[in-house]
């Protein structure tokens, strides 16, 4: 759609642009003496052994370094290249190790181990070419390589222990924090688009789909914590987004061939954090944002997280009644000499409009005046409340007790209207209206034992846990004899007949009760033989229980379900380090999943799908660890796939769907101040046994996808702090639809541009998406609904630490 806005109109986002351009090079030009300014300092100091690092960052700063000798002496520290505080040289340079930097009231820096802090009075000594430093109090928090890096190191949520991504079996894509804040990201759908491997639709009822190396994924999870459905926590309260890639139902419960997408959240800190982020965008959108933390007593045992978000825009492409989301989260940490617990709570509330979209009449993609499918007033609402804990204690010698639950209430509020064929000059035969309230209520919880067990050369890392989930899901829906028939009155290129279709109303039946539940026994180890080979071996016994009951539209009984599916999956992955620089692996991952589908044919329920993956890689640490690299070919197996006729609308049969293929993805720092994060994926699709005229479980996914994100910032002089970044995400053409009403969607690219300034206690900038305004379509399989991807649009975000 194109903005139909005057040449001179003074939006709120152009006012804002314009003091933004002019006010950048006053900022940057006042500062005669950037140092004094930006407390960073250019730091060049090689991989090392850590003793021999620290003392170096300590020489340069002039801050106080506190550590244990034989603390530190078997590590070897990560090179530190780059312009940065002294926390950050250090958190650098240990990243990978599982030592953590702390920061007292006074501002001493110390090293230990986690989670058990030291408790030896401070000291005020500065580091000299002979110092030897003593230990100090700890009264800190870890600062975390989210925040510093594109490539951070570790991954918690792989196989539910701390590893490093360099030692897992498997293809695993990190969305580090840092990354997500210099692309300006809005949401989850928008963070994924930095994932090759990941691709993505929309529905005609709002909610975004999506897909991992060519399978649906049907959950994200949380933590480590799987969610009932794609929701995901609003961007203002995520720290990361990993995208794990294969069937890991050890980690995910029931997973989908391509792999899992969890998202970290911001978890309370000891040190003080104080943010105030406001960002402006096209259509009046205004974003108010505050991320608060800190210790709250003197030992610093208590800590907390706070975020909040106010999202509004006064109109939105396609209509213009608007969108918003507000967005709470509390949260505590309480740390003991061998315990941890967290405690949190989440509430969203938003509203977002019909999504931008077009049709296909015989066989070609149509042009419309501003890609509108729906009244103005059409739209999806959705409520969120969750509440979660995280506990650990530790046991004897190198044993510790976990524990995580999850409740989530989350209420989807759907009112549409539905689009039926059309004619040729854009009349529609049949349209009805889609009204829908879907309540979603979860409870999952995960257990586990875990510790380390020294046998000769080789160290195991047991883990023994049981997982329950369970959910219950009611949706009530509209039925009104006479509201859907023929409406000569509309016609898809003329918008504003669109309006003449009635409001949409409430739901006034009780469509479905579904309830399921899965069960977990998980029994895994992680063995290191010698210092060269890291084996995983895992299995899970998963039971899936579904009871489900839907009604007419009379609200009467229609039919009754109850499914018991059971199976142990086994997993299993090797990695081998050839080189400090060079890692190759291999794995075969599983999947399972209960079926609730009946085939109308037959009327006999399908068989539980079960999936395997197999996967081959290198993963590379070059220019001294600040850059990453990881490649891998991939074989995928899904079987039992229900096999959907869209003209009777029902399940006819099943079918097995392969995929092969092979992707690569590079994150990390070329140079200091040059950061990359760039990937692309090949994917070969078959779908045997499927029937002719029924739908195509690919046909949204591009076979080639490539995406590429690249910043500049200046490390020295008077324009320090100042820099620009430039992505592009491209893929290729898919068809759509069925083999009996087929169309061609042409594969595309959008580049997004940003200029930025990143001073001691702000940081301003300024992106444009799709610069080039390009009308880009998402795969679809009716011919009937085509969602188009974002047109050109403008974001300025100012960021400011008090």
């Amino acid at each position: 759609m194109k903005k139909s806005t005057s040449r001179y109109a003074l939006t709120p986002l152009r006012i804002a642009m314009v003091f933004a351009l002019g006010v950048i090079p006053p900022l940057v030009l006042a500062q005669e003496n950037p140092a004094t300014s930006v407390a960073r300092e250019h730091y060049e100091i090689p991989a090392a052994p850590l003793n021999t690092m620290l003392l170096n960052i300590a020489r340069q700063s002039g801050r106080v370094i506190s550590f244990e000798p034989t603390l530190v002496a078997p590590y070897q520290g990560r090179a530190v290249r780059g312009n940065m505080t002294a926390e950050q040289a250090i958190a650098a340079c240990l990243q990978g190790t599982d030592l953590v930097l702390d920061v007292t009231s006074n501002g001493t820096l110390t090293i230990t181990s986690a989670p058990q802090a030291l408790d030896v009075a401070p000291t005020n000594i500065t580091a000299t070419d002979d110092a030897q430093l003593p230990s100090i109090a700890v009264n800190g928090s870890a600062l975390s390589d989210d925040q510093l890096y594109y490539n951070p190191s570790n991954s918690s949520s792989v196989s539910r222990t701390d590893t490093p991504l360099k030692q897992t079996a498997q293809s695993v894509d990190v969305l580090s924090a840092k990354l997500l804040q210099d692309r300006q990201v809005i949401d989850l759908a928008d963070a994924l688009k930095s994932s090759a491997g990941v691709q993505q639709t929309v529905s005609n009822r709002g909610d975004v789909r999506y897909t991992i190396r060519g399978f649906n994924v049907t959950k994200t999870s949380t933590n480590g914590i799987p969610n009932p459905g794609l929701d995901g926590t609003p961007i203002q309260g995520v720290e990361r987004v990993e995208v794990i890639k294969g069937p890991d139902s050890i980690m995910s419960g029931s997973s989908t061939p391509g792999g899992t997408i969890n998202i970290v959240r911001k978890a309370p800190i000891k040190y003080d954090l104080r943010t105030l982020s406001l960002e402006v965008a096209d259509y009046g959108e205004l974003k108010q944002g505050l991320d608060l933390g800190g210790a709250l007593n003197e030992d610093r045992s208590l800590s907390y997280r706070l975020n909040l978000s106010n999202m509004k825009s006064d109109n939105v492409t396609p209509d213009f009644d608007g969108k918003r989301e507000v967005f709470v989260a509390p949260a505590l940490t309480w740390e003991g000499e061998s315990r941890r617990l967290t405690v949190g709570a989440e509430y969203s509330n938003g509203r977002q409009a019909g999504p931008s979209s077009t049709v296909a009449i015989d066989g070609k993609i149509q042009k419309l005046p501003n890609y509108r499918l729906f009244r103005k007033g059409d739209g999806f609402r959705s409520e969120g409340k969750i509440g979660y804990y995280e506990f650990s204690q530790d046991l004897i010698d190198n044993w510790a007790f976990n524990s995580k639950a999850t409740y989530s209430d989350h209420t989807d509020n759907i009112r549409i209207w539905q689009l039926f064929g059309f004619n040729r000059d854009g009349s529609v035969p049949y349209a009805e209206p889609f009204s829908s309230l879907q309540n979603k209520k979860s409870w999952s919880l995960q257990n586990d034992i875990r510790g380390k067990v020294q046998t000769g050369f080789v160290t195991h890392k047991l883990l023994v846990g049981m997982d329950y989930q369970h959910i219950a899901t009611v949706e009530d829906d509209r039925s009104v004899a006479g509201e859907g028939g023929v409406y000569p009155q509309v016609n898809i290129y003329d918008p504003d007949s669109l309006d003449l279709l009635p409001k949409v109303g409430g739901p006034n039946y009780r469509a479905s009760e579904v309830r399921t539940q899965q069960r977990g026994l998980i029994l895994q180890d992680q063995l290191d033989i010698g210092d060269r080979t890291h084996v995983l071996l895992a299995a899970k016994k998963a039971k899936w229980i579904s009871d489900a009951t839907s009604n007419l539209d009379d609200g009467s009984f229609y039919s009754s379900s109850h499914y018991v599916s059971e199976k142990w999956v086994p997993n299993f992955g090797i990695s081998f380090d050839v080189t400090p620089q060079m890692t190759v692996y291999a794995n075969s991952l599983h999947g399972f999943t209960g079926s609730n589908s009946v085939n109308s044919i037959t009327n006999q329920p399908l068989a539980p799908q079960t999936s395997e993956s197999k996967e081959v890689g290198a993963k590379f640490n070059l220019l001294e660890d600040t850059l990453t690299l990881t490649t891998a070919y991939f074989e995928l197996q899904q079987d039992n796939v229900p096999n959907y006729d869209p003209v009777i609308r029902q399940t006819i049969g099943s079918q097995s769907q392969l995929s092969k293929g092979y992707d690569f993805n590079l994150n990390g720092e070329l140079v200091p101040g040059w950061n990359i994060a760039a990937g692309y994926t090949h994917v070969k699709f078959s779908e045997p046994q499927r029937v002719d005229g029924t739908e195509s479980a690919f046909s949204t996914q591009p076979a080639d996808s490539a995406t590429l994100w690249t910043s500049y910032e200046l490390q020295e002089g008077r324009y320090k702090g100042l820099g620009a970044g430039v992505g592009v995400a491209a893929f290729s053409g898919v068809t759509g639809g069925t083999i009996s009403d087929a169309y061609e969607i042409p594969g595309g690219a959008s580049t997004d541009l940003s200029v930025f300034y990143h001073a001691k206690d702000y940081s301003l900038t300024l992106g444009v998406k799709n610069i080039f305004d390009r009308t880009l379509y998402y795969g679809s399989t009716t011919s009937t609904f085509i969602p188009l991807r974002d047109e050109r649009n403008a974001r300025l975000t100012f960021v400011y630490n008090f």
